[in-house]
């Protein structure tokens, strides 16, 4: 059935760092041309059928399972290939919004491979229900859920890469292997014998995944393990404390706290004294 809903927008949802726009389904789309573009973000996840997307001077085929991202102001025409063309959508705003989606690998207009499509979809549902129940507050809660949503993205979403879900799964041994070894010194090449690649492909990794090198994530490890036994055992010397969590010397432990937490380890411990 076809839906179509766009929600009243309160000062105070317009100020949001997300906030939905509108919301609908249609069982089959219409062919649209807006040479003007819009001027929300759109995401259009089709569900059955394939149409044609063009945008940016290129024309794209849209299949099921795949989706359409269309950004602010940018001329852009979609329409059916097929008898029906199925397609769920959401548009959007907020200074977020560009930021989230570039997390998620999506830089520009075009036509998106997803890993997840039921996952996406209910998603939109769930905006689409929450637009529809005309609820006190209920742009908030569509903000709370378009954040969800542009989150799961980041593992959904084919780009030039492997999308992070892949990526995850590929580092899930290396992780684990931090995760029990963290303790001791731990070698680049250790981690990327777990993974079975190089240690320049590892830190590629990381970096496209996690953000941080395989080192970084490392000491990350001891940092945190190392603030749960000043807390749990404050009669603990530092120096005990970074042999028990791996580091070398208790000079290079506490450069590294202070470097990640902004405090030494001994101001950290003060913070959390209970009396």
């Amino acid at each position: 059935m076809d839906e179509l809903i766009f929600p009243i927008l309160t000062e105070t949802d317009v100020r949001l760092p997300l906030y939905l726009t509108s919301v609908g389904h249609w069982d089959h789309q219409e062919r649209m041309a807006r040479p003007e573009g819009f001027p929300d973000y759109q995401w259009l996840q089709v569900q059955s059928g394939e149409g044609e997307l063009t945008v940016g001077g290129r024309r794209y085929v849209v299949r099921a399972g795949q989706a359409m991202c269309l950004f602010p102001h940018e001329a852009h025409s979609y329409g059916p290939l097929s008898k029906r063309w199925e397609l769920t959508w959401a548009a959007f705003g907020g200074r977020l919004s560009g930021e989230l989606l570039a997390q998620a690998g999506i830089a520009q207009s075009g036509v998106y491979s997803t890993t997840d499509r039921e996952l996406l979809l209910s998603h939109l549902r769930s905006l689409l229900g929450c637009a529809m129940s005309g609820r006190p507050f209920s742009g908030i809660e569509s903000s709370k859920l378009l954040y969800q949503f542009l989150l799961d993205l980041m593992k959904s979403v084919y780009v030039s890469s492997p999308s992070a879900e892949q990526n995850y799964s590929r580092l899930r041994p290396v992780l684990d292997y931090i995760e029990r070894n963290a303790h001791r010194p731990i070698a680049i090449g250790e981690l990327a014998a777990e993974a079975g690649v190089s240690p320049q492909h590892l830190c590629a990794l990381f970096r496209q995944t996690i953000k941080m090198r395989p080192i970084e994530y490392v000491n990350r490890q001891r940092v945190n393990r190392s603030k749960e036994l000043m807390i749990r055992d404050p009669g603990l010397k530092m120096q005990d404390i970074a042999a028990l969590v791996g580091f070398e010397s208790p000079s290079y432990f506490g450069s590294v706290f202070k470097k990640m937490e902004g405090v030494s380890p001994e101001q950290f411990r003060r913070m959390h004294r209970t009396h």
